[in-house]
């Protein structure tokens, strides 16, 4: 077992980092700063690795990360994890479990956090949004993953490492969730919905699922679209047409969602890479929809 503290983390001159760290923000004409990337390659990684206040965070499962994972990366595993409900009671339940299991990875939320997983897709997306919700303020995504990783010949390791215990006090950003009830609204925003065309349809489905078929209204772009040879996601050139089609564009608010906010989560991030500024991921997704009888199905 490996314990990570704050003595034993090499660091670097803050003035590096700080240097480092300009290359995903810019300002805009009235001096916010704003966030270009939403991804890192493995060579950023690898060269500011050992920053102060930065954590990797490995979101693959239990077994992969026990076999290998990136030298001193934290386990950070919240796939399997179902929101219980975006009415107020499934949310205050929701923040009140990221904030146990944040603190429990030794975060604080102060942290720049790169997240990873096998390849690129979904797991790590979902790690990211879930962090951003609870008031992380600087997130990434490592392209390529930790298949990239390994490729690259960077340095790996098989000790656990067991953070410190810290306090995560969540501060929910609500600007990056969609209720159920802010979609079934007539207002709402385009709603996306990225899962597969025979989920869309109604010819799929998942076991748990009550019913089957689709939000009224919603659009259908597979979350894979998003991505290019599942190492990174597409720039606006590559997929700017598509898009379009769909009636997208970056001044209005689009509100994703797949089954349970996973592939809904990389969509999410997708589009903010794309200068999408108004996205929100509908958290409880199919998974709740269907299983709420008031709300309508369309097939």
């Amino acid at each position: 077992m490996e314990r990570l503290s704050a003595q034993n983390k090499t660091r670097t001159d803050s003035s590096s980092w700080r240097h480092a760290r300009s290359r995903f923000y810019s300002k805009n004409n009235r001096g916010y700063a704003k966030k270009l990337k939403v991804t890192v390659s493995p060579d950023w990684l690898e060269h500011h690795r050992s920053s102060k206040n930065l954590s990797i965070l490995d979101a693959r499962s239990r077994g992969a990360y026990r076999r290998s994972h990136i030298s001193g990366a934290i386990h950070a595993d919240l796939f399997h994890y179902f929101v219980p409900g975006t009415d107020r009671k499934g949310l205050q339940k929701f923040q009140n479990d990221l904030a146990r299991k944040l603190g429990n990875m030794g975060l604080t939320g102060k942290e720049t956090m790169v997240v990873y997983e096998s390849g690129f897709g979904m797991r790590a997306a979902r790690v990211g949004w879930m962090l951003e919700y609870a008031g992380a303020g600087n997130v990434l995504l490592l392209e390529g993953g930790f298949k990239a990783w390994r490729e690259s010949h960077y340095p790996i390791q098989n000790r656990i490492v067991e953070p410190e215990l810290k306090i995560f006090q969540v501060k929910p950003a609500s600007r990056l969730l969609a209720t159920a009830d802010e979609v079934r609204s007539p207002r709402s925003a385009l709603v996306l919905d990225v899962r597969s065309e025979g989920e869309f349809t109604g010819k799929e489905g998942r076991d748990c699922d009550e019913r089957r078929g689709r939000i009224p209204r919603a659009r259908w772009f597979e979350w894979t679209n998003f991505l290019y040879d599942g190492e990174r996601f597409k720039t606006r050139s590559e997929i700017a047409d598509a898009l379009r089609e769909k009636g997208l564009s970056r001044d209005k608010v689009v509100v994703t969602y797949c089954h349970r906010g996973a592939r809904a989560a990389a969509a999410f991030y997708a589009l903010r890479s794309l200068g999408y500024r108004n996205v929100k991921n509908y958290i409880g997704s199919w998974h709740e929809w269907s299983a709420l009888k008031n709300l309508p199905v369309e097939r």
